[in-house]
């Protein structure tokens, strides 16, 4: 399905002044090609459908211009009539007004003023800003999505470059100043650009919208969460929009990046850059480009538009919205007349909430609450994430769209959710990965050992398998870098973890075993070799696995075609196309029937029969 998006503003743009000049703008888009409209519903203060919310907040119920109509339910019954989705625009987000003498909020509301580090008002390019960081601010904007939301048969909403948004000028007011204080016990740093501050107050934002979303899609699971950010990281660094951190924790469905640049060259450069950086093969989809057609004095070549969407089109993106409306209908519709004769040629798929809700996490927050219990333990914790790990050492993983962080006993999140990987903690440390790097983090969330290993293994018997240029090697707890030399010099083509004194280490397309010196005690001999465990380890040769003792020597010979390891005097065992359990002398305890089989545990195993599983006890 191609997105095909316009933007419906009220600057410079006549469509939302009658419902006739509605119908008319809908009949106009569907001959051309488009399916799905973005109307404004949000800006200077005032909406542009009657509110409730606003009307008991501030007593302005709709922009005067819009007076006794409901432009947006007008929008939605013509756009329907034409087969075009509608997602409601809140353009202002978090700015209360633009060169405005009288401010609608802030003048009832002083006190939600977003504030400098001199105490003044922060404006910025004409705009007034509300403090983002402010729980009752949030709240009112959430508030005024909710009401569109209950009120109206809408696709999804939408928000921009202003939500959630606040300029890096903001955070200086005496609320936000107490909560850091209380954090890092001192007060923020007068540079705005300072990267743990920065981090710190878009990290508030990007969890307000972490809210947000589980509140819109407890509504409506089938919304789609729209967002037309600045770019990253130009819209980070100026406006808190981490971006990159809402794809993700998968907090969008959709993603329309302002790439509004006004040559074809610089509007390559960063779908380039956008692609190699910033979005998986996974997220790719949810990648759907804002394009500039006018603004002011300024609008986009015929020749710049077809390289674009051509472009668009050579990489995978599947579509685009516009800004906005009023550039096609300028020089007798010429782009419009481009569109349409060119990309937009064939009818286009009805616009689909489900087909896109389908890359979405949607589906797991729906009433989820995961409840993670060790009786050992005591530990029963319910809380919103879309997976958790088992407790080990007292730390969980756990895991937000496509990256992890780690919680406490009480579920409180140690780490930033920003690891690609994360392994149970080991002898004090956890094994996590970030940028195609692997390090080590504490059980109370710090980086311990920095990234800086290509692949590496959670630390067993107080060494840690580790990868650099091609080669592993074994760390200690108190690795810190190149200066401090490996425990056990990087000279294996592959290691697995200590076990019982001995670890298996591969030379030369050979396994074979090593000690803790990195001498070698059992002869590079296997064609695979697997951890020891109740004093045997599994082994390979000539395609048949077997069992070896602590000196090497074959316990059971090579004879099985897979197998796994000896738990409570049995062993899971496979010949021909069936799993069994065997013991220490190779003998069939329980008959192969299996199509597969995992080890004993607490006296019980888990088994497949024909693609169904369940449990066994041990005889």
């Amino acid at each position: 399905m191609e997105i095909r998006g316009i933007w419906i503003p009220t600057t410079s743009s006549q469509v939302l002044n009658s419902q006739r000049n509605i119908a008319e703008a809908m009949d106009f888009l569907a001959d051309t090609g488009f399916n799905v409209v973005f109307p404004v519903v949000w800006n200077n203060g005032e909406t542009i459908y009657p509110s409730k919310v606003m009307r008991e907040n501030f007593g302005v119920e709709i922009n005067q211009r819009f007076q006794g109509r409901d432009p947006l339910a007008e929008l939605i019954i013509e756009a329907k009539r034409v087969n075009i989705a509608v997602i409601p625009w809140f353009e202002y987000g978090f700015a209360s007004s633009y060169q405005k003498q009288n401010d609608t909020i802030l003048t009832k509301k002083p006190e939600w003023a977003a504030t400098d580090a001199t105490k003044k008002l922060v404006v910025k390019n004409g705009f007034a800003w509300l403090n983002a960081f402010d729980i009752e601010v949030q709240n009112f904007l959430l508030s005024l999505f909710l009401e569109v939301v209950k009120n109206y048969k809408i696709a999804g909403i939408q928000g921009d470059d202003r939500f959630p948004a606040l300029p890096s000028e903001a955070g200086y007011d005496d609320k936000t100043v107490a909560r850091y204080n209380q954090e890092f016990n001192r007060l923020p740093p007068e540079n705005i650009k300072d990267p743990q501050w920065l981090q710190w107050r878009a990290d508030i934002l990007s969890n307000f919208l972490t809210r947000f979303y589980r509140e819109i899609i407890s509504i409506n699971p089938e919304l789609i969460i729209s967002m037309a950010p600045s770019v990253y990281p130009w819209g980070y660094e100026n406006y808190l929009q981490d971006a990159q951190t809402w794809v993700d924790l998968g907090l969008v469905d959709l993603i329309h990046p302002q790439l509004y640049w006004r040559d074809f060259e610089t509007y390559k450069r960063d779908i380039d850059r956008l692609l190699a950086k910033n979005f998986t093969k996974q997220q790719l989809p949810q990648f759907i480009p804002g394009l500039l057609l006018k603004q002011g004095n300024y609008r986009i070549s015929p020749e710049y538009l077809v390289q674009a969407l051509n472009y668009n089109r050579s990489v995978g993106l599947q579509g685009e919205v516009l800004f906005s409306y009023e550039g096609l209908r300028e020089d007798n519709n010429a782009l419009a007349q481009l569109l349409k004769s060119e990309f937009y040629a064939k009818s286009p798929a009805k616009f689909d909430p489900k087909e896109i809700k389908n890359n979405s996490f949607t589906h797991r927050r729906i009433n989820s609450h995961y409840i993670s219990q060790n009786p050992a333990q005591e530990i029963i914790l319910k809380a919103q994430f879309d997976w958790v790990e088992p407790f080990s050492e007292g730390i969980a993983a756990v895991k937000m769209g496509y990256k992890y962080a780690h919680i406490d006993k009480t579920g409180k999140l140690l780490n930033r959710f920003e690891y690609d990987q994360a392994e149970p903690c080991s002898e004090g440390l956890a094994l996590v990965k970030l940028n195609n790097q692997y390090g080590y983090i504490d059980k109370v969330g710090n980086l311990k050992i920095k990234q800086q290993f290509d692949d590496a293994k959670s630390f067993s018997q107080g060494l840690a398998a580790v990868k650099k240029a091609e080669k592993w090697g074994y760390i200690g707890q108190g690795y810190i870098g190149n200066n401090i030399p490996l425990v056990i010099p990087a000279n294996f083509d592959d290691a697995k973890s200590f076990r019982e004194g001995l670890a298996a280490v591969k030379i030369a397309e050979k396994w074979g075993y090593i000690d803790k010196q990195g001498n070698g005690i059992i002869k590079f001999y296997f064609d695979d070799a697997r951890d020891f465990s109740a004093g045997l380890a599994l082994v390979k040769f000539q395609d048949k696995l077997g069992y070896i003792d602590i000196n090497g020597n074959y316990i059971i010979q090579p004879q099985f075609d897979d197998a796994d390891i000896f738990s409570e005097g049995l062993a899971p065992a496979k010949l021909g196309d069936k799993w069994g359990y065997i013991n220490q002398y190779a003998e069939f305890i329980i008959t192969p029937n299996f199509d597969s089989a995992k080890p004993f545990f607490d006296g019980i195993a888990l088994v497949n029969i024909e693609g169904k599983w369940g449990y066994i006890r041990k005889p």
